[in-house]
């Protein structure tokens, strides 16, 4: 599909998935059961496969073929720093979400209160996915495809 289609129609139906699964994560509950989060975890990657996989073809598309394997390199480098990140500020928020759930309550080491709490700070923490995926979806329209030529220039369609 990427050969035939290019990077921005594999890449905006891939945002899409993400954002609405991520909104419907946002909603999730202490109530929400096991196998709904697992299958809104394996559409949620499904979505982000259908980002990576043209998004980082089409980036390394644009580099001579010689440095495809610095290319390569600087991506995954770049994509380890940006999974510590974006880990750590989910947590982050996850955290902040959580104790300001406690600190409204009257017996905040109540079991059914903490499960809530915890459950109000992942929304928190989805809802910073939700934005970070949105923000992916507008870009992603923006995308250009680049191919070489037979001697070997680049070319932007």
């Amino acid at each position: 599909m990427f050969d035939k289609y290019g990077p921005k129609w594999l890449v905006i139906p891939g945002f899409l998935i993400t954002t609405i699964i991520l909104f419907v994560f946002t909603r999730i509950t202490t109530a929400t059961t096991a196998i709904t989060i697992a299958l809104l975890h394996t559409t949620l990657l499904i979505g982000i496969a259908m980002i990576r996989m043209p998004a980082q073809t089409n980036g390394l598309n644009q580099l001579p073929r010689d440095l495809y394997p610095s290319g390569t390199a600087v991506m995954s480098t770049l994509q380890q720093i940006a999974g510590a990140i974006g880990t750590a500020i989910a947590v982050s928020i996850m955290s902040a979400g959580q104790n300001v759930y406690l600190a409204g309550v009257s017996n905040p080491s109540d079991p059914v209160v903490m499960s809530e709490a915890l459950t109000a700070g992942i929304q928190d923490a989805f809802v910073f996915g939700l934005v970070a995926s949105a923000i992916g979806l507008v870009t992603a329209f923006f995308i250009k495809r680049a191919t070489f030529t037979t001697n070997n220039e680049m070319t932007k369609h």
